[in-house]
């Protein structure tokens, strides 16, 4: 990742892991579905009783390694591109410790949606702003 992620840290629960032991596949979805949303409250500064102004309309998740109960899981998001009404982005799953060991890879998009009209919208220039100004390197 070159532009700065938004972290989100998230310990794996016993009861998220299947009879092998490991982190069973549905569960990673919603790890990742806890980051996106963090990451989309904290960027667009909206409390957690609005609705974001986007809906998913794809998703995709490479399992690298296991990740198993008592691992804590940093989430590395960021904005990867954005086309006229949707955005991608890639999510990197990996142990926070110092083997910084990737667990998972997913990508998503997304696509820009009114929900009162129904339909879709173009993309903000100020959402892209917004992004580009978070994503940012110091």
């Amino acid at each position: 990742m070159d532009e700065k992620p938004f972290e989100t840290q998230i310990e794996v629960r016993y009861r998220d892991t299947d009879s092998m032991g490991h982190v069973s596949s549905p569960i990673y979805y919603d790890y990742l579905q806890s980051a996106y949303l963090e990451y989309m409250h904290t960027l667009l500064e909206l409390p957690k009783s609005r609705k974001l102004p986007h809906i998913m309309v794809r998703t995709s998740c490479e399992y690298v390694s296991q990740a198993v109960y008592g691992d804590r899981i940093s989430i590395l998001s960021r904005v990867t591109r954005f086309g006229n009404k949707s955005f991608e982005m890639e999510h990197v799953m990996q142990v926070a410790d110092d083997s910084g060991r990737e667990v998972a890879r997913a990508s998503w998009t997304h696509v820009m949606f009114d929900y009162d009209a129904q339909k879709t919208y173009p993309v903000p220039e100020e959402f892209k702003a917004a992004v580009a100004q978070y994503q940012s390197p110091a």
